[in-house]
């Protein structure tokens, strides 16, 4: 039997108005159309999903003609620049912003996970009580809301490989005009980046028919992928040298890290926005099952990035830690120094990599 792509599609679950979460897509909707300003943000140090995500609904909330602004708690990172031309994503400044904020009908938040990363942003929609929506696919936390949510229209869907999947089903859905090619690009980066292009477990045939249909509308692949992948710094390659050099093992190779200190950061004239792709570096060596590179950001402060290939999943252990993320792609970000995270986070990996040999019977 032979299918057209519009059947391959439409039988897909590609639909935000059909499915457990249909009501609450209706329900945002109906908020969306009467809502007259509009606030997006995403998590700190945003990665090409919130990004993707947020610039997609926001051309698609200007065209309807909505007071709508991007205010993120961090600086985007320059390899994503590319997709914002007109200068959409500000950074939020509360005295410049906060009166704005206060006046806002609706807040739509995008790969959140963790609510504290939206940062000052997210305290201050919490503090005027600012109806939100969150559109996710990462497992919540952070919360101090009752029950445990502050969102009035949660949508979240586990199994989504990108929240930008979830952008664009409710766009394919509730939009009346066709997808534009700056949006459908917004969305290809948010899909080609969280899904590892394509390779990450996530990937599912969802994931496959969202860039068919986006290279549809004229998405370039090589493109997109040429801007966000072929653009390393010589600092980041230095830095890359750096990790490479300091690459440690454990548990018979199973587990493997590297430290960054700040002196390795400064040695190589890097920062924290050259890390990208360091951890999926570390997972590919082979008998690698578990990765993670630990970044000092202050003397009191760091950062983990991990990734697991096995068949646990290790955002237990994020959490366990004050972090979270994917069962696969999960990180922490905390107040204590590197030295004292490092001493607790091995121990558990390499517990975690005991469970992997135990459960597939290596």
């Amino acid at each position: 039997m032979v299918f057209t792509i519009e059947e391959l599609i439409g039988n897909a679950q590609t639909d935000a108005s059909s499915g457990e979460l249909a009501p609450v897509w209706s329900q945002f909707h109906e908020a969306v159309e009467k809502a007259g300003r509009i606030l997006l943000s995403t998590h700190e140090n945003p990665d090409g999903d919130g990004i993707g995500s947020q610039l997609a609904i926001c051309e698609h909330f200007k065209r309807m003609g909505k007071e709508v602004r991007i205010l993120n708690g961090s600086q985007i990172p320059p390899v994503y620049e590319f997709l914002d031309p007109n200068g959409w994503i500000e950074i939020y400044d509360r005295d410049r912003d906060v009166d704005w904020l206060k006046g806002c009908d609706l807040a739509v938040v995008f790969d959140l996970g963790d609510f504290r990363r939206l940062l000052k942003v997210g305290e201050d929609l919490l503090e005027h009580n600012i109806e939100l929506a969150g559109i996710d696919h990462h497992p919540q936390m952070g919360y101090a809301a009752v029950n445990g949510t502050p969102y009035n229209f949660s949508l979240i869907d586990f199994s989504a490989p990108s929240t930008g999947t979830l952008v664009w089903q409710y766009l394919r859905s509730f939009r009346q005009e066709k997808i534009t090619l700056s949006m459908a690009d917004a969305l290809y980066t948010a899909l080609v980046t969280d899904t590892g292009s394509f390779k990450y477990d996530n990937t599912d045939a969802r994931a496959h028919l969202m860039a068919v249909d986006l290279m549809r509308i004229g998405v370039h692949p090589y493109l997109i992928h040429m801007r966000v992948y072929e653009q390393r710094t010589h600092p980041q390659v230095k830095l890359l040298g750096t990790l490479i050099k300091h690459i440690e093992y454990s548990a018979d190779g199973r587990v493997a890290w590297c430290v960054l200190t700040e002196e390795r950061f400064k040695l190589a004239q890097a920062d924290l926005e050259d890390l990208e792709g360091f951890s999926e570096f570390i997972r590919t060596i082979k008998g690698v099952q578990i990765a993670a590179v630990i970044s000092e950001v202050s003397p009191n402060k760091t950062r983990v990035s991990m990734r697991s290939k096995g068949s646990l999943p290790i955002n237990d252990v994020a959490e366990k830690m004050g972090g979270g993320g994917h069962p696969f792609a999960a990180g922490i970000s905390t107040e204590r120094p590197w030295a004292d995270v490092l001493a607790e986070l091995i121990p558990l990996l390499e517990a975690k990599a005991a469970q992997f040999n135990e459960a597939e019977g290596i």
